[in-house]
């Protein structure tokens, strides 16, 4: 072998090893340009497939899309303890278009900003301007040490207003996944969510005293109350309420739970939540066309078990009644003047 044959060599693998590089890194971009394109979770950005459905991701990725349909004037905002409201009564019973954005495992962190979302892509997608929001205010919006936790992960980057984040964070297998699953859904081979966002999680479940009763039966520890009350929600709400248009119906609804969650009159946890209801109805009070629902307390409704599967999951009779009271709220706050502005000193 002589000295020419032998140097030819390195040169050889060298030039394959670029081609190799080069050839994954367009692979690459194309790959990601198209799976960019498709929008696998139907966020409406950069997508050059149109259309809002999506195949049975979970709700924490399918918000984004539901949120987005520009004929939903009207929002259900929370966890699992809302998730049994069914927006198409809601819809018949108050004239407006209602969308289920229910997370379960969610708190007040996540659940801001799924309402911010969907309050901004029905601006920039000129959708109908939304007519009314529920929002659910369970244990986690009475938290008073200042602080949020989340305790479930939640896709953040999915709702975050930076395109740059949310390419950043799209280009993962999961993704591919997603995309592969979509397009089952844009072939008619899989069905999509329901256009609404309605999940049912009593259906298909057998009611079982024993279980139940147990479940119920479970004590409650007296919380410590923290040096200084804070409810670091407060702030957070009070910022999306600048953003819910002007003539629109808001509803602060303190879910129910079953009585032996609720604290003992004069505990520490009694205190707590008359300070947490009293502050909400003060956000309440600043703002037209508001109102707040307060189901958390002791009463017949709470006390029959049947109409709960644990302490703070209610079935449907439960939420057939609570559907009937937003609607008349929604339908008076609606129709209630707005207060008329002082005219300006010419």
């Amino acid at each position: 072998m002589n000295s020419s044959t032998s140097a030819s060599k390195p040169s050889a693998w060298g030039r394959l090893l670029r081609q190799y590089v080069v050839s994954c890194a367009l692979l690459a971009i194309v790959l990601g340009t198209l799976l960019v394109a498709l929008d696998p979770y139907d966020t409406g950005r950069l997508a050059l497939v149109r259309g809002s459905s999506v195949p049975h991701f979970g709700p924490r990725l399918t918000a984004a899309s539901l949120a987005r349909d520009p004929e939903k004037n009207a929002a259900i905002i929370g966890n699992s303890t809302v998730q049994l409201l069914d927006p198409a009564r809601l819809s018949e019973s108050t004239g407006l278009t209602f969308v289920s954005l229910a997370v379960p495992g969610t708190g007040p962190l996540e659940e801001l900003v799924i309402a911010d979302w969907y309050l901004r892509r029905h601006r920039l997608e000129h959708g109908k301007a939304p007519e009314a929001l529920v929002i659910d205010l369970d244990e986690s919006w009475c938290r008073a040490d200042g602080r949020l936790e989340i305790t479930n992960p939640f896709p953040f980057w999915l709702y975050s207003e930076s395109t740059l984040v949310y390419i950043g964070n799209l280009l993962r297998l999961k993704s591919f996944e997603a995309a592969a699953r979509k397009l089952k859904v844009m072939v008619g081979y899989d069905p999509p969510i329901r256009s609404d966002g309605y999940r049912d999680y009593d259906a298909g479940r057998q009611w079982d005293a024993a279980s139940v009763e147990a479940r119920l039966a479970e004590k409650r520890f007296d919380p410590t109350l923290p040096d200084t009350i804070h409810f670091a929600a407060i702030p957070r709400l009070r910022k999306l309420m600048d953003a819910v248009p002007g003539n629109a119906a808001v509803v602060l609804v303190f879910v129910p739970r079953y009585y032996t969650a609720l604290p003992s009159p004069g505990s520490n946890g009694d205190r707590l939540l008359r300070l947490c209801k009293d502050a909400y109805r003060r956000i309440a009070a600043e703002r037209p066309r508001t109102a707040v629902l307060d189901w958390l307390v002791d009463s017949a409704l709470v006390r029959d078990e049947q109409s709960f599967w644990d302490q703070v999951h209610f079935r449907q009779p439960v939420a057939r009644i609570m559907e009937r009271g937003i609607a008349d709220v929604i339908r008076e706050t609606r129709t209630a003047a707005l207060p008329t502005l002082p005219t300006p000193q010419q």
